[in-house]
């Protein structure tokens, strides 16, 4: 298994481009993960995906020293860039359309009942239990891509995880 910070290294340092490859073929698919679980569907995961290796690329050899916690900034920067944007459209409501849609609730699965609840929580700490367990990071790698300190984002995910659990109950 190739480590990330050397692969990002011989990238910067000698122009490897197989070592970008062999990086993104690490990273892609745990980033496209995090972003679909954020809430991005498909189409816009990739496309955040791809803006976020273009503007990585671009300035990854400027400081390569946390290839990852970079790559994983631009990504989150770039979804809430895209959620503040399509925010800020004005909505347009059919009402005659809208009363023809009211169906009763559908039935929910077991993940979309866990998003549902995982929204409730504040952004932070929604970011923080994606990063854990839905692509499976260690405190450490969070740590660089939140920049706080290891101890904290236990604490915070410890609380995230506490916050859920009452969230659960109150559900039942």
């Amino acid at each position: 298994m190739f480590d990330p910070v050397s692969l990002i290294h011989d990238f910067c340092r000698k122009g490897d481009q197989q070592a970008f490859n062999r990086f993104y073929r690490m990273q892609a698919n745990r980033l496209w993960g995090f972003l679909c679980a954020r809430g991005a569907n498909t189409e816009l995961a990739y496309d955040l995906l791809s803006e976020s290796f273009l503007k990585f690329s671009q300035s990854i050899c400027k400081d390569p020293r946390s290839p990852v916690a970079f790559l994983y900034r631009i990504a989150v920067n770039l979804h809430i860039d895209n959620h503040r944007r399509e925010a800020a459209r004005p909505v347009i409501v059919d009402t005659e359309l809208a009363e023809q849609a009211i169906d009763p609730a559908p039935a929910i699965d077991e993940k979309e009942w866990l998003r549902q609840l995982i929204k409730k929580l504040p952004p932070d700490e929604q970011n923080l239990l994606l990063l854990r367990y839905w692509i499976g990071l260690t405190h450490r790698e969070i740590a660089n891509i939140t920049q706080l300190p290891e101890g904290t984002v236990r604490r915070q995910a410890a609380t995230a995880i506490k916050k859920l659990r009452s969230y659960w109950q109150e559900t039942e």
